[in-house]
């Protein structure tokens, strides 16, 4: 028997491919913008993102355009959280 640690649909990505023009459809890409700050904020809360945004996970382990939005997004909340600017 086979034990997993990643979500069932994780193993669907490694046959997946990046259409020729290295774009995925621009649809895709919106809907993923528009659900980063939710997936972000709950990331950072602990929550199971890969379960509750499975489409935006997938997306961002396929759209390396978006993934820099998403790590720009967490950066930037990560610093408001913790303060790191240096301002006590």
């Amino acid at each position: 028997m086979t034990v997993y640690n990643s979500p069932p649909w994780r193993q669907l990505l490694s046959p997946l491919r990046l259409p020729p023009t290295g774009q995925l459809p621009a649809e895709a890409c919106q809907r993923c913008r528009e659900s980063l700050p939710l997936f972000v904020s709950d990331e950072m809360v602990g929550q199971a993102v890969d379960d509750l945004y499975p489409e935006t996970a997938v997306h961002l382990d396929l759209c390396p355009t978006c993934f820099q939005e998403y790590e720009a997004l967490a950066g930037l909340a990560y610093a408001a959280l913790y303060d790191l600017g240096g301002n006590a």
